[in-house]
Formats: structure tokens, C-alpha cells, sequence
């Protein structure tokens, strides 16, 4: 050949051509790439982007984390316009400055001379020309700056508005109100009518007007201080809420309602382009910072709440972008902690699973494969038939919070009698004892369902009495539904996993008492109608996603092509004598956590966004698949990496495997667990942040409204909170793993 020499060696090119080569691929090759991705320098070098560079980078590093009030202090000097009337053309306010017009007076569209003494260095204001008018009229004359001696000279032109009486020439100055160390208080329009509603109930009562909103059936609900919903009533038919703070409560009509003594609305008219709320209640009793929400019994639309009394603050101030900010940033923290926990919940079982040097040595003869892989999806079928029925039996039991604890006690404590009794009458094995043990089972599932109900029933009822502390009952509220909803999942799956234990005994007792000319055709059966039940489950989920709706597709091909793999595997698995089922197990299982690690987060929240809404739940479900994903794999590597002496030494005394988990792998894998843990808490606050973009809650999502809107300096109060929590999580996780580790 013409690449190998005489030795019959291939021949390699010299080594300065080899280099020459490399060289020349690698300028190919970010020629190529500075092309795509479309490198334009001149670009950086436009003076319109830089300005807007300067623009925004200023902006970015102005966070808005104060808010100042700014008034208006007002310099008139009376005018004549001609000249004629008497008008002194000098303006005076004590403390501020003068300002005088020179000549004194003078004819429509003439030039004049303004000049300033006495103000702030650097004050900026503007001169207006006030017209005698019977409207409140403001004509622009221009702007002005004072020098560093508090002095300014501007001319400027008169207006064409002659007049037999005086008119004004005004300076106007924009002035911060108050300072850090002198804070003045400044009224605002909460409830945005242009009249000063004090909040405070008298004895005709108190009435809020809600400008340009006019409903064709007017309701109110009533939250006080709390934001707890006090009332709900309607100026027509009854109707049931399903959105707002009213969610789920029905509106009486105002004139069923009685009078209690406390504060209660008493009327609403929806007219004209307003809608007025009337409240009775104790004279002199503050309610400014209670909220009306009006719905329209019609429709069942409702419109944002609106405070009962205009609020007075202090400027300067905290600004509500960084009181909002405050607020998001902790449901972000948060958000990042659920899906921590959840993710390190489901991690932990998966990743002994997902460990080679754990499921290498498992196998299982080809018999018992088979009766097991057919167990498993009849157990999951059984198991969630039998809950059902188990839960209409316990239907019988009224919706108590102190019944449904009851029967939790009872049920209980039977099980536990039940399972002493079992232990000690049956030994180790038996398929008595894992009879038996199914039946007290169904005892502990009833118990654990009732006391899921008790938990969601007490929770719900314990909240009016917890006021803004409601979350607390919440709490327990909240995982009794994840037990009704997880019960469901932990039967069917012991179920399976309790029949595939009693079919793989079976298959000990059938090999042991069946000749080979019997025992290998029926294992190669038995296989094949595995395989043929798997590939029709899996036909069924593939006919569910893609509606192919073909029998001859979705049943009889995969019911044929999984009998051949079925087949396939029981002749290697009788040429062996077994099957390595922990590898295909541990196969299986890394192929799932790549996938899912493949997947962004901000990807997987738009689906979870879909299913739940929108919001913190999301995110946080969307983070929880990630960090079970990532968390595993990671805890798997672990174990793959212990000490094989302590595991061989409990291996030798014939433990079980979960014996050998507790005793030789727990003992050198909680430090680096708990490392894995923390720095994966800290991933998840930084990832949330984005989770916002798509729908996810926290404070991506006013972070992605402000950049939206080109709010900078609103976002970089966001910008800022994100990156001192990121910090405070990065120290507060190293100082934890010199602590614990």
C-alpha cells in the first residue's frame, strides 16, 4: 500500500506538516464559527449603541431601593400683559429664592429677561407663564439652571395673551421632600378618586367611589388588615365565587345580612362610570387599611381590591420595588428548598439503584424473571383497584377532622397487633407470614388514609383561627393531600412488589420440582408472555401520546416483537443459568437520570406550568424532577466509590442488602450526601431565579416584567437581591460543610 513503508508500518507525515495542518483546520474552523455566530465589531464601535450602553449600564447602577416624594414649590411674579396694568414683575419665597422680570412689563411675544437669586446651587426648575383664565392653564416659557451662587438669567418670550389684568410669570422647582434624618409625611391617593378619604368610619358610615368601573351587578368582598375575607354580599341573586380572595364562598345579598355590631358593608350602587361602596360600622374605627373587591355577580369577573383610606407615608422611604423584591426573593429561597427536599427524597432510594458495584452481582434465574415481570403490572392493576374499593368502604365514616383521626388510631393500632402477632407466630420467609402480613397491610394502608384526612380536615378548619399564621395549619393541610395522592402510588407499587416476591418464590419451588425437559419451556413461555405484556404497556402509552388508534400497531406488533426479545432473553439467561438483572436495572436507571439532567428546568417548568399554573408550585415541581435527576446520579458515583472492605465483610456475615446498606455503605456516604445536598440547594436558588422567565414564580418573574419594560433600574434592585442571596447561600453552605463534614 502507498501509506506503509517497506517494514509494512504506516508512514506518518512529517511533524512541521502535521502542525501546518492542525493550524490551517483550527483558522478554518473559527473562521467558520466567528461567521455563524455573526462577530461585528463595528457594532460595539455605533455611537447609538453605546449610548445606549451608557444608558442602561447608569441605570443598572441606580437601583431604585429608596422612593422620595417630590414637590413643587411655586415663585410667582404678577405680569402685565401689555404694559398699562399695575404689576411689580418680581416674585418672592422665603427660603427658596426671587425671581424678578426684566423690563416690569411688556406686549405679547416680546423678549424677556428672567433672573434668579438666592436659590440651591444647581436648583433646576421651569418658568411658566400663568394666563388670566377661569381654567387652570400653564404656558411653557422654558427651563432654568442656577449657577454655583444660587443665580440664574434666562430670556424668554411672552405668550400672545394679552390682558387688562395682572397675570404670572412663575418659577417652578422640583424639591425632594424630606431627608433620612427629617422625614415629612406626603398623602396619597391609594384609591386613585383625587378626594383625601381619612379611612375612618363616622357615624353616617364611610364611602369609598371607585372611578371608571361600572358593573351590571354589583358584590363586595370585604378583607380587613389581615387580608382575611370578612364578608361577601351582592345587590342581587346569591352567587358562588371561583376566583379572588371570595374563591369558593357564595355572596348574600345585602339586605339578608344582619347587623352584627361590626364593620359590614351595607350598599353598593354601580353607576355612571363608578361604582360607590357603603361601610357602617363603630364610629371612629380605622379601617384605611382594609380593602374592598368588587365582583360582578353576571359575569363572576372580578376587579383588583382597593384600599378603604388613603395612606400617608414617610418620604424619603423603602421602595415598594424593594419591598416587593424582599418578597420574591424569599419565595425564590424557598421555592429552591421544597425542590431540594423533594428531589433528595426521591434521590436517595434511586441511587442505590443506580450504583454498578450494588446491582452487578444481582441476577435471577430465568423462571422467577418471568412469573415476576408478569406480577408487577397485575400488582400495580390489583393494588390500585383494592385502594379504591378500600376508600368507598371508609366513605361510610363522616368528613371529621376527629373521626377520621379516630379511626386513624384504631386502625393503627390494629395493624401494629396485627404485625407483633404476625412476627411472632411465623418465621423468616414464610409465605404464610407474607399472607398474613397482606391482610394487616390493607390495616396500615386504612390507617394512614384516615390520618391523611384528619390532617387535611384539622388544617383546613385550625386556619381562621391562625389568622396571617394560617400557613401553619396549611402545612399539615398540605401533606395530608400529598398522602392521599402518594398513597395511592405506595399500594400499587407494594402490591407489585409483593406479588413478584411471592411469583419469584414460586419460581424456586417450580425449578426445584420440574425436570429440564419441562423447566426450560415453560421458562421461555413464561418470558415470552412478559415480554409480550411490557411491549403492549409500552404500545398502550405510545398509542396515548401519538392517537394511532391501530390495533395492528399498538397491540400485535408490540405483543410480537416483546415475545421475541422475551424469548431472546431466556435463552441467554438458560445458557447462563440466570439473568443480571441488576445491571439492566442500573442501565435503565442511568439512562433515565441523563435524560432527565438533559433536560433544563426552564424547560420542564413551561410543561409543569400547564398542569398546575402558574407560579411557585411549578417551579419548584420543575426544579424537584432536575435535582432528583442530578442528585442521584451524583450519590450514585458516591457508592460506586466506597470502600469495597466494609461491604464484603457485612456481605460475609449473610446479610440482606438493605442490611448491607445500612451497615457498610450509609457509614461512608452521609458526609458527601450531605456535601451533594447543600451545594445543590445553592443551584437550585440561582436556577429559580430564571424559572420566573417561564412562568415559574419567584423573582424571575418581576425580574423578566422590569427587563421587559426596560425598567433598569427596577431590575437591578432584583439583580442585586439575587446576587447577595447567592452569596449569603454560597458562605452559609461552606461555613455548614466545615461544620458538618
Amino acid at each position: 500500500m502507498a501509506d506503509r513503508g517497506d517494514d509494512g508500518k504506516r508512514r506518518r507525515l512529517p511533524k512541521p506538516v502535521s502542525v501546518a495542518l492542525l493550524i490551517a483546520f483550527a483558522v478554518i474552523l473559527y473562521a467558520f464559527a466567528v461567521d455563524r455566530v455573526g462577530v461585528d465589531l463595528e457594532e460595539i464601535q455605533s455611537e447609538t449603541r453605546q449610548a445606549q450602553l451608557q444608558r442602561i449600564i447608569r441605570l443598572l447602577a441606580r437601583p431604585e431601593l429608596t422612593e422620595t416624594d417630590i414637590g413643587e414649590t411655586v415663585i410667582a411674579a404678577p405680569y402685565a400683559v401689555p404694559c398699562g396694568t399695575e404689576a411689580s414683575g418680581t416674585g418672592t419665597e422665603e427660603g427658596v429664592g426671587t425671581i424678578r422680570v426684566e423690563p416690569a412689563c411688556g406686549d405679547p411675544e416680546a423678549t424677556v429677561t428672567v433672573t434668579g437669586e438666592g436659590f440651591e446651587p444647581g436648583a433646576e426648575g421651569a418658568l411658566n407663564f400663568v394666563p388670566d383664565s377661569e381654567f387652570a392653564v400653564n404656558l411653557e416659557m422654558g427651563d432654568f439652571t442656577a449657577d454655583q451662587n444660587g443665580e440664574f438669567s434666562v430670556e424668554v418670550e411672552l405668550p400672545e395673551r394679552p390682558s387688562d389684568n395682572p397675570q404670572e410669570i412663575q418659577a417652578v422647582l422640583e424639591a425632594r421632600l424630606g431627608t433620612w434624618g427629617n422625614r415629612v409625611e406626603v398623602w396619597e391617593d391609594s384609591n386613585e378618586n383625587g378626594v383625601r378619604d381619612s379611612g375612618v368610619i363616622t357615624e353616617e358610615g364611610l364611602q369609598i367611589t371607585v372611578d371608571e368601573l361600572t358593573v351590571e351587578v354589583p358584590a363586595v368582598a370585604l378583607l380587613d388588615s389581615s387580608n382575611l375575607l370578612t364578608q361577601f354580599v351582592t345587590s342581587g341573586d346569591p352567587f358562588e365565587a371561583d376566583t379572588g380572595q371570595a374563591n369558593g364562598q357564595t355572596a348574600l345579598p345585602i339586605d339578608e345580612v344582619e347587623d352584627n355590631g361590626q364593620v359590614r358593608v351595607t350598599d353598593v350602587v354601580s353607576d355612571e362610570g363608578s361604582t360607590t361602596v357603603t361601610v357602617q360600622g363603630p364610629a371612629g374605627i380605622d379601617v384605611s387599611n382594609w380593602r374592598v373587591v368588587i365582583y360582578d355577580g353576571a359575569s363572576g369577573d372580578v376587579f383588583p381590591s382597593v384600599p378603604m383610606g388613603d395612606q400617608v407615608r414617610l418620604s424619603p422611604r423603602i421602595s415598594d420595588t424593594t419591598i416587593n423584591t424582599i418578597d420574591k426573593i424569599i419565595d425564590t429561597v424557598l421555592l429552591a428548598l421544597v425542590a431540594t427536599t423533594a428531589g433528595l427524597i426521591l434521590a436517595i432510594p434511586l441511587s442505590f439503584i443506580a450504583a454498578r458495584n450494588l446491582m452487578r452481582d444481582i441476577s435471577t434465574p430465568v423462571i422467577n424473571l418471568g412469573l415476576s415481570l408478569i406480577a408487577i403490572p397485575v400488582g400495580i392493576g390489583l393494588g390500585s383497584l383494592g385502594l379504591r374499593y378500600l376508600r368507598s368502604i371508609l366513605d361510610v365514616i363522616p368528613d371529621s377532622g376527629w373521626l377520621h383521626l379516630v379511626a386513624a388510631v384504631v386502625l393503627g393500632y390494629l395493624g401494629y397487633l396485627g404485625t407483633r402477632w404476625t412476627f411472632s407466630r411465623f418465621g423468616e420467609g414464610s409465605i404464610r407470614k407474607l399472607g398474613v402480613m397482606s391482610l394487616v397491610g390493607i390495616l396500615w394502608v386504612a390507617a394512614v388514609d384516615q390520618f391523611g384526612l384528619a390532617l387535611i380536615s384539622g388544617g383546613d378548619a385550625a386556619r381562621p383561627f391562625f389568622g396571617r399564621w394560617g400557613f401553619i395549619p396549611g402545612l399539615f393541610s398540605t401533606i395530608g393531600e400529598i398522602i392521599d395522592v402518594l398513597l395511592a402510588i405506595v399500594v400499587a407499587l407494594s402490591v407489585a412488589g409483593l406479588l413478584a416476591t411471592v411469583a419469584s418464590r414460586a419460581g424456586f419451588r417450580v425449578r426445584g420440582r420440574l425436570a429440564d425437559g419441562i423447566r426450560k419451556p415453560l421458562a421461555v413461555l413464561l418470558m415470552a408472555v412478559a415480554g409480550a405484556i411490557w411491549a403492549v404497556l409500552i404500545g398502550a402509552a405510545i398509542d396515548w401520546l401519538y392517537f394511532i388508534d391501530n390495533a395492528l400497531y399498538t397491540f400485535w406488533i408490540p405483543a410480537a416483537v416483546g415475545a421475541l426479545i422475551g424469548i431472546f432473553v431466556a435463552w441467554r439467561g438458560l445458557r447462563t443459568g440466570e439473568v443480571r438483572t441488576g445491571l439492566t436495572v442500573y442501565y435503565i436507571a442511568r439512562t433515565i437520570f441523563n435524560t432527565l439532567r438533559s433536560i433544563e428546568p426552564l424547560v420542564m417548568v413551561i410543561v409543569f406550568v400547564i398542569w398546575v399554573g402558574f407560579g411557585e408550585f411549578a417551579g419548584s415541581l420543575a426544579l424537584a424532577v432536575h435535582t432528583a435527576a442530578a442528585l442521584a446520579k451524583l450519590y450514585s458515583e458516591q457508592v460506586e466509590s466506597i470502600s469495597e472492605g466494609p461491604l464484603e465483610a457485612v456481605r460475609a456475615t449473610g446479610a440482606t442488602r438493605i442490611q448491607q446498606v445500612v451497615y457498610a455503605v450509609t457509614p461512608q456516604i452521609v458526609p458527601p450526601y450531605l456535601s451533594f445536598t447543600m451545594y445543590r440547594w445553592d443551584i437550585n436558588v440561582r436556577m429559580s431565579t430564571i424559572l420566573g422567565f417561564a412562568g415559574g414564580g419567584g423573582i424571575g418573574s418581576i425580574l423578566q416584567q422590569n427587563i421587559t419594560l426596560g425598567d433598569y433600574r427596577r431590575a437591578s434592585v432584583q439583580m442585586l437581591a439575587i446576587t447577595i442571596v447567592v452569596a449569603t447561600m454560597d458562605w452559609l453552605s461552606a461555613r455548614a460543610r466545615e461544620k458538618l463534614l
